[in-house]
């Protein structure tokens, strides 16, 4: 339903949307009413009137036009009229024009001063005797008074304007700043559904290729042919699928969801993983053929947001696969999640081909290592990894998290609480 207005706002918003036909139907009333009014002093009164009325059907499109024909029209009032005309009303709507509308000072100043002048001049010719002198300091004060009250209005008129001006365009700076905001957001969510499905479908293909690769050439060359462990096989690779899917589906409809928190697919996606969900990853990897020797806390992830949860989780699978990949045949992964008094702290090493290992991860700008750089640093965490020495390549990362549960330990790793994941 729409809102009913009143007649007087309806009339002004009808005035600022049609100001050129504005001024045609004032200048049209104005000579109908004071113009003809004016008549009765005689043809030449008339024909001033009509001078100085109609030049206002132009007065916003030609304001100085309109104050230099007022002026002379006045002027020639002066001269050939010698009582004020009810049309001269005209000249006090072009100072207020000129004041109202035109930008330049010197231009405003100058219809004020041609106002003031027309008014002594006014006060001298209108005035009667027996007491001349003072009838025109009168009248010449009165219409003066007139002319700066007209004058002032119109600049008060003005710089409403101009603050209202100023307000749309801040206004639109606002709404365009708005649209970029949101622009940045969505960017920002693409970008993080992005690694996120980086991260998903490299541990999960990384696990299928393993298996299936295991499985060739056990069809190949292992006597007898074991069903039982191609069941397995086939299992695990059926799993990582569904899981992969699973997950990929999710931060897609993150990425569809226009009401999703910038912060991305992670925050969305309820309290965040815990020791369980490490516990599968890990799981999933030994599946794999990768021997994993993982230590965590119980609760390490107690009171931990759950954007720092998923960075840990990801950083951890990140890693795993890494090792899964580049270490070789044969290769141990040890990995260790602790909270320390600053946050928590995860490294992964293995006792694999280190140096070749870190060559192939530097050939992959942008995921991998650089990737989970990324992801901790938006957190406020650091990662380093290099080969080790003697042999494989170690990854340590550490995340600050703001609230530690009261059980928390000096600086540095707790010595107690660690539980080995899989027992």
């Amino acid at each position: 339903m729409k809102q009913r207005t009143f007649l007087a706002a309806r009339i002004d918003q009808w005035s600022r949307e049609h100001p050129r036909l504005l001024d045609l139907t004032l200048a049209g009333l104005m000579w109908l009413v004071f113009g003809l009014l004016s008549a009765l002093a005689g043809l030449p009164a008339f024909l001033v009137a009509t001078a100085a009325i109609l030049p206002l059907a132009v007065r916003r499109r030609f304001p100085t036009a309109v104050l230099a024909s007022s002026a002379t029209a006045f002027a020639v009032q002066l001269m050939v009229v010698a009582i004020p005309l009810p049309a001269n009303i005209a000249q006090a709507i072009v100072v207020y024009t000129v004041a109202a509308h035109v930008e330049s000072l010197p231009i405003r100043l100058l219809a004020l001063g041609a106002a003031l002048a027309g008014s002594v001049l006014a006060g001298f010719r209108w005035s009667t005797p027996p007491e001349y002198p003072a009838n025109v300091l009168k009248n010449a004060a009165v219409l003066g008074i007139l002319c700066v009250l007209v004058w002032v209005i119109g600049n008060l008129v003005r710089g409403r304007q101009a603050n209202m001006a100023a307000l749309r365009e801040a206004r639109a700076r606002l709404e365009e700043g708005r649209l970029q905001r949101e622009r940045f957001v969505a960017q920002q969510r693409r970008v993080i559904a992005a690694r996120e499905i980086h991260d998903i479908v490299a541990h999960s293909l990384t696990v299928v290729i393993v298996q299936a690769d295991g499985a060739e050439y056990a069809a190949e060359h292992a006597r007898p042919w074991n069903r039982g462990d191609a069941g397995k096989v086939f299992a695990t690779i059926g799993r990582a699928a569904r899981s992969a899917l699973a997950e990929v589906r999710g931060v897609i409809a993150v990425l569809r969801d226009a009401d999703a928190d910038a912060d991305g697919a992670d925050e969305s996606r309820g309290a965040g993983p815990g020791v369980a969900e490490l516990r599968q990853l890990v799981d999933s990897v030994r599946a794999a053929g990768l021997a994993v020797d993982a230590d965590a806390e119980p609760s390490v992830f107690d009171d931990v947001p759950p954007a720092i949860r998923f960075a840990v989780l990801r950083v951890i699978r990140e890693s795993l696969t890494n090792v899964l990949k580049h270490a070789g045949p044969h290769a141990t992964a040890h990995l260790l999640v602790a909270r320390t008094q600053e946050g928590i702290m995860v490294r992964v090493k293995d006792d694999g081909v280190g140096v070749r290992r870190a060559a192939d991860l530097a050939s992959e700008p942008g995921y991998g290592l650089d990737g989970m750089r990324e992801r901790l640093r938006t957190l406020g965490g650091v990662l380093e990894a290099g080969p080790r020495r003697g042999g494989g390549f170690v990854v340590d990362a550490a995340i600050p998290v703001a609230v530690l549960p009261p059980s928390a330990g000096p600086a540095g790793l707790r010595s107690g609480g660690m539980r080995r994941i899989g027992e």
